[in-house]
């Protein structure tokens, strides 16, 4: 199915692919455009090390609150792309 002109759809693929010129070519439309990312404990204090502020841990499950944008986007761009979440590696965003 196409994508409406301008718009864009997001999907999380089984494994994580390389491809960081897709990102480069992105505005952080997927660091916008949801409310959490799910995390392993291990990612959980990754983040922390790394100075996140919007993490929640609800009864055992860890979260990176990325409501109206994440804290690591910074001009459009992931400021931890090496450490991202295994989510955010395998999320890709298709469309215009």
């Amino acid at each position: 199915m196409q994508s409406p002109a301008g718009r864009r759809r997001g999907q999380i693929l089984d494994v994580a692919i390389g491809d960081p010129q897709r990102c480069r070519e992105c505005d952080g439309a997927c660091c916008k455009g949801f409310v959490s990312v799910a995390l392993s404990s291990e990612e959980y204090e990754r983040l922390r090390a790394l100075g996140a502020q919007r993490l929640e841990d609800w009864a055992g499950r860890c979260w990176l609150i990325i409501e109206h944008g994440c804290e690591f986007l910074v001009a459009g761009r992931c400021s931890i792309y090496p450490y991202r979440p295994e989510l955010c590696r395998r999320f890709i965003c298709e469309g215009d």
